[in-house]
């Protein structure tokens, strides 16, 4: 059942075998770096995972919790942990935020009060369910019918480092549009803005990258991407950094613009 919620990417499946895989960060599987916010910026970075309540931390948990505190480290955004089971609706979780000695479990109930005390306003507007491949999981069904429409989240898809230092947000974008004609959607705007946000927060850039896929035979071809810079204090945020191949994009920041 859980295999559903993921089903691959192209330029993870590049960087997997790259030579500078070690300079990128991504979670996959049943494991999310999520952002909760508002209008006025994030309120707290969750690392959720699908994985059984009586589990030991694994290293993928430990590996995200620690980009995690990286990617606020400064900042006055603050860190928490979500272990849900994978393949049931949400009744109990364990969970933790940094000072805590261990993992309790708690309920749904003291869940959602757990966010609120971040300062994330709550309603009861359940939200829709987004096509993203990843976005959905038991954790994500909880959180469109607990949180509601006033609360906006955005999942990290990729991190770039440098020198062990994280300096670049990365968001993956894909359809059937050709590169040239296909543009960030306007309804996704508020997600962009609290990564950016986020991003910003912290002295990093934000960056959407673009590949198309192709349906017959299905695949995604990542050859060549295309870059958009996002950058939410801005009159006009969003613009077109250029194009670049994958070789490109995984040897040097996004912002470095290209010729081809």
């Amino acid at each position: 059942m859980s295999d559903v919620y993921y089903t691959g990417n192209g330029i993870y499946d590049y960087l997997t075998n790259s030579a500078n895989k070690d300079d990128f960060f991504w979670t996959s599987g049943h494991l999310w770096l999520l952002v909760y916010g508002d209008d006025l910026g994030p309120k707290v970075l969750t690392v959720a995972s699908g994985n059984r309540l009586d589990a030991n931390t694994t290293a993928e948990e430990r590996a995200a919790a620690h980009v995690a505190c990286q990617i606020t480290q400064g900042t006055n955004i603050p860190v928490n942990f979500v272990r849900f089971g994978p393949d049931k609706h949400v009744e109990t979780v364990r969970y933790c935020e940094p000072g805590m000695k261990c993992i309790p479990e708690i309920t749904s109930e003291e869940l959602k009060n757990r966010f609120a005390r971040y300062g994330l306003k709550m309603n009861d507007i359940m939200t829709h369910k987004s096509i993203n491949d990843r976005s959905s999981s038991p954790f994500h069904d909880w959180q469109r019918k607990n949180m509601g429409d006033s609360v906006v989240v955005a999942d990290i898809d990729l991190v770039r480092y440098r020198n062990n230092v994280p300096v670049e947000i990365i968001e993956l974008k894909r359809s059937y549009i050709e590169l040239e004609r296909w543009e960030p959607y306007r309804q996704d705007y508020k997600n962009f803005i609290l990564l950016s946000k986020l991003s910003h927060a912290r002295g990093l850039q934000f960056y959407i990258v673009y590949n198309k896929r192709v349906k017959t035979p299905f695949f995604d071809d990542v050859s060549r991407l295309k870059i958009f810079e996002f950058d939410d204090r801005l009159q006009q945020p969003c613009r077109m950094a250029g194009y670049r191949t994958i070789g490109q994009f995984a040897e040097s920041t996004a912002g470095e613009r290209s010729r081809i």
